[in-house]
């Protein structure tokens, strides 16, 4: 369900909003809930990859986010940019990969618990479970 939101999201935000405002409000919400996400990741999850590839995906978006600002409208950008764009498109999913199978029982964790999050939880930072043990220090020890 959330990526069917994102989806209409980004559809009426890019095609339908007065533009470059509705481009610039909807690349400066990602990089603010992929900036938020990727610090919550860390600090619940401890999972390297994925807090990389959101925290890439944040900056994609900012960069984004300044292009429209100037009237470069996604997908109609300087082709200069888009090796820099376009790797970030590429790493994003390739470091959720390699996470999925480098840390496959916190991965596997995370894919349960994301099972019984909303698009609410999604956007509240809910979705991401704790999945760091406790440390000695923390136990008393």
């Amino acid at each position: 369900m959330y990526g069917f939101v994102l989806g209409l999201a980004f559809f009426l935000m890019t095609k339908i909003a007065p533009q470059p405002t509705g481009s610039v409000i909807w690349w400066s919400f990602l990089t603010i809930q992929l900036g938020i996400g990727a610090r919550l990741c860390w600090q619940r999850t401890g999972l390297p990859f994925v807090t990389t590839a959101m925290t890439l995906g944040a900056l994609d978006c900012a960069l984004l986010a300044t292009f429209a600002s100037r009237g470069m409208l996604y997908p109609a950008l300087p082709s200069a940019w888009w090796p820099l764009v376009g790797s970030g498109m590429v790493a994003c999913p390739t470091l959720l990969f390699v996470e999925s199978r480098v840390n496959r029982d916190r991965w596997n964790q995370w894919r349960a618990f994301m099972q019984r999050s909303s698009v609410l939880d999604i956007l509240r930072g809910r979705h991401i479970p704790n999945l760091r043990q406790p440390s000695q220090d923390a136990a008393g020890h």
